[in-house]
């Protein structure tokens, strides 16, 4: 069952309890939601999908990518079986696109991280660790090569290059893995 709304009022409906309401002030739109269900198993779904909605909003879209890296499909060294929430489209196995942007305000997982949007995918681009973003867990690990690969093109950019140093050269010089 979806959410309805009541235009005169502005309340937002939902099994026909009141669950939210939209405010308009200053020429400004504001969505109030207070949703309570059982889901029982199956709760994880419709919050993925509500999240899914909030990220078409313009506010909540990433930054125009400075650098792009492309690794190949077999680039993976480890595969982690869990549940993952693939919902606009089913994803092949095939090369990952991961754009990096020089001010990207969300420093997860790592301050050196690139986006896959299609597979919705996050690159730890220190630890080679891939994230899946709408459960925010570790699907895949990057091969080794292929994280160095990833690391020298943001060592050659003039804008990622000093967070290569700082957060990847300097770390392994400090540990003694370099």
């Amino acid at each position: 069952m979806s959410l309805d709304f009541d235009p005169k009022t502005q309340k937002i409906i939902y099994r026909g309890k009141e669950v939210g309401e939209r405010i308009f002030k200053n020429g400004r739109s504001t969505v109030r939601l207070n949703i309570e269900y059982q889901g029982g198993d199956d709760w994880s779904v419709p919050l993925n999908l509500f999240a899914l909605g909030l990220s078409i909003l313009e506010e909540n879209q990433p930054a125009l990518a400075l650098l792009t890296v492309r690794t190949s499909g077999d680039s993976m060294a480890e595969d982690f079986k869990f549940k993952r929430f693939l919902i606009e489209k089913l994803v092949k196995r095939g090369g990952y696109i991961w754009n990096f942007h020089k001010s990207d305000s969300d420093n997860w997982p790592s301050p050196l991280h690139g986006h896959d949007y299609e597979k919705g995918l996050k690159l730890d681009a220190i630890t080679g660790e891939i994230y899946d973003v709408a459960t925010r867990m570790r699907c895949n690990t990057l091969r080794i090569k292929d994280l160095k690969a990833v690391q020298a093109n943001l060592r050659a950019s003039k804008d990622f290059k000093e967070a290569v140093v700082t957060l990847i050269d300097d770390a392994a010089t400090a540990t003694g893995s370099a």
